[in-house]
């Protein structure tokens, strides 16, 4: 059976079976994929020694483990693990794997469109954990992370943080080089590589396909750039076995994703262990790093999305040091180091980095102007979501003048590595946005 999107589409045909688009070529000289599930006994990867426990398998990514643009609690499990399991996860592009080089703005822009309700991203699992129940929590500590050799970043007409400035829209292909971990963005502009999922998350507790689009209390597509190699996600549990999926793979991101998308690829290796922690009381995500905990904060309305983080950064620090509302306030003030995650995903978000050490030195200040290190642009609103729009232009337009680039590229450019922050606001105050863009992109070309 063809589905809709061959017939809108034109790129071959696919057939539906068993819940999941499978390929199929009109030509005799492509053979459509094996139906069904596969099988798991030959997905395990073989022990390091034989006294190694816990099992890891091998999650390839194929029409038979991804589903495009939705989570469904109902999507019947592509693997079964036990807590203490790991996983090695290969995920696809955007559309199937079709956002690749040598598509175009206007056929990525008709595949984003062509089925109302789904999302772009192409998403591996679920994975079932046993163990996992509604009021527990899944630890996912990320062992590895290593990208495919390119991506994309695009900035679809209609979408975006000032999609009325860039009606037309732009697609970048890129090289990744993963052995110096940097990309080339243009002559004498490099950009470091740091990746990590934009989209992990579990099922919702709700019926129904649900768009992959809107992060929120279940993970999904949260942009997060805290969650890299090393580090580990805990997320709330809604459904038995949590069934936990992945897609939306970024080799780096900016903070505040402002042109719509990341460095947009695949991961030849996403390497997770994940763990089932019992009855712990999480309401929203919590990442940690080596030295910090991130607390998030989402809602269509950014500044709600704020109203959140300070409430969920307040409610760690008082659990974590054993301390009053009062004196935690006082703690998350002082130690406020909150970056915008993103605001182009209908639900905006952000997130504060809490120092593990009750000694850590207080942040500097954000800065107003430009400096040795960075260029600066700063605007405050009653709206966060316009203080960040207002900050996004001004520097849009002076990065355009100082380097003389097209707007649109410098648009582009932002959204990999725009450094956006929040500065602690206080009741009946104005949102302050500070956004630096480091100026060590810019190198002496050889």
């Amino acid at each position: 059976m063809k589905s809709k999107l061959s017939l809108l589409l034109g790129f071959g045909c696919y057939s539906l079976t068993a819940a999941q688009f499978c390929y199929a070529n009109e030509s005799d000289n492509c053979l459509s994929f094996l139906p069904g599930r596969l099988n798991q006994n030959l997905m395990i990867a073989q022990k390091v020694a034989e006294k190694h426990q816990a099992t890891t398998y091998l999650l390839p990514a194929t029409p038979a483990t991804t589903q495009w643009g939705i989570f469904d609690k109902d999507q019947p499990p592509v693997l079964r693990i036990k807590s203490g399991d790991s996983v090695i996860i290969e995920t696809d592009a955007a559309s199937d794997n079709q956002v690749v080089p040598g598509v175009s703005i206007n056929q990525v822009a008709k595949m984003n469109n062509a089925v109302p309700g789904r999302g772009p991203h192409t998403i591996t699992g679920p994975i079932y954990v046993e163990g996992a129940e509604p009021g527990d929590v899944i630890r996912i500590h990320f062992n590895k992370i290593m990208p495919r050799p390119y991506a994309s970043n695009n900035s679809l007409p209609g979408k975006g943080l000032l999609p009325e400035k860039f009606p037309d829209g732009q697609i970048r292909y890129f090289y990744l080089d993963t052995d110096k971990m940097q990309m080339q963005f243009a002559p004498g502009i490099v950009v470091p590589l740091h990746p990590f999922p934009g989209t992990i998350g579990v099922a919702r507790a709700e019926s129904g396909q649900f768009d992959t689009v809107p992060p929120g209390k279940f993970g999904g597509n949260m942009d997060l750039p805290a969650i890299t190699q090393g580090t580990n996600l805990y997320l709330p549990v809604f459904v038995s076995g949590a069934l936990l999926g992945t897609g939306d793979s970024h080799a780096g991101q900016g903070n505040g994703e402002v042109n719509l998308t990341a460095i947009e690829t695949a991961f030849s290796e996403l390497n997770v262990t994940i763990d089932v922690i019992k009855n712990k009381n999480l309401e929203w995500p919590l990442a940690e790093t080596s030295t910090d905990w991130v607390t998030v904060g989402y809602d269509q309305d950014f500044n709600k999305a704020i109203t959140i983080l300070e409430s969920q950064t307040t409610n760690f620090i008082m659990q974590n040091r054993k301390v009053s509302r009062e004196q935690a306030q006082k703690l998350m003030y002082r130690n406020w180091n909150c970056p915008v995650a993103e605001v182009v995903d209908e639900v905006n978000g952000a997130y504060c980095m809490i120092p593990k050490k009750p000694n850590a030195a207080k942040p500097a200040p954000l800065p107003v102007k430009d400096n040795d290190r960075e260029y600066v642009t700063y605007a405050k609103n009653p709206q966060a979501l316009q203080a960040i729009k207002d900050a996004t232009w001004e520097m849009i337009t002076k990065i355009s003048k100082l380097k003389a680039m097209q707007q649109i590229d410098v648009y582009s450019l932002l959204s990999l590595t725009m450094d956006c922050r929040i500065a602690p606001h206080y009741q009946g105050s104005d949102y302050e946005i500070h956004c630096m863009l480091p100026k060590s992109l810019w190198v002496k070309q050889k």
